[in-house]
């Protein structure tokens, strides 16, 4: 009797087995079909996103970025699916890509008015839950520039970026004309100088 059992169960075993197989090729099929972003599919992109539009620095970026804060603003745009150059307006906003003579934005340990620290201004309560090692083998540092730019994408990236620029940068920082004010560095800072671009205009 239990060898007779034993037999529909297997079988039927068997044939969830292959059906859970075969919805699973059909998923990745649709996916690539449609597009989908790699984290829903097991991919490797941070945040999953789609890649930005590669923008090449103007004169003006090239002449007001230093080199260092350059390469960091491109490296972590990219592991985000952002554009480098709205990080560049806001390190060029907050600390000036690090040369603001301000304690805040380059002493360690030193906070501004506001609380805010590092080259990217952050405040403690949200580097605690935005703040990444860029090298992964220390903790994070507000006040390194590479971890500071990093967790400035990755915030950026958690408020809505890159579909809606505008709303996460305001998330950064609440206020309109700041804002604005990020979104003119940015237009300066690609080649392509584009003070009409809708897809990065304030509201």
């Amino acid at each position: 009797m239990k060898a007779r059992i034993a037999i529909p169960v297997a079988l039927a075993g068997a044939a969830l087995w292959m059906l859970a197989a075969i919805a699973a090729c059909v998923l990745l099929l649709l996916a690539a079909a449609v597009g989908a972003p790699a984290s829903v599919i097991g991919g490797g992109r941070v945040g999953g996103t789609a890649p930005a539009p590669v923008y090449a620095p103007s004169p003006t970026a090239l002449a007001d970025i230093p080199p260092e804060y350059l390469a960091l603003y491109r490296s972590a745009a990219a592991r985000f699916g952002l554009d480098w150059t709205v990080l560049a307006g806001i390190g060029r906003v907050e600390c000036d890509h690090g040369r603001d003579p301000d304690p805040a934005c380059t002493v360690e340990g030193h906070f501004n008015s506001a609380g805010a620290g590092g080259p990217a201004q952050f405040l403690v309560s949200t580097w605690r839950v935005y703040g990444i090692s860029a090298s992964g083998d220390h903790p994070p540092d507000m006040w390194n520039p590479a971890d500071a730019i990093l967790s400035m994408a990755n915030y950026l990236h958690a408020a809505g970026a890159p579909a809606d620029y505008p709303v996460a940068i305001y998330a950064y920082n609440h206020a309109w004309w700041y804002v604005a004010e990020v979104l003119a560095w940015a237009n300066r800072y690609r080649a392509a100088y584009q003070p009409n671009d809708s897809h990065l205009s304030s509201p």
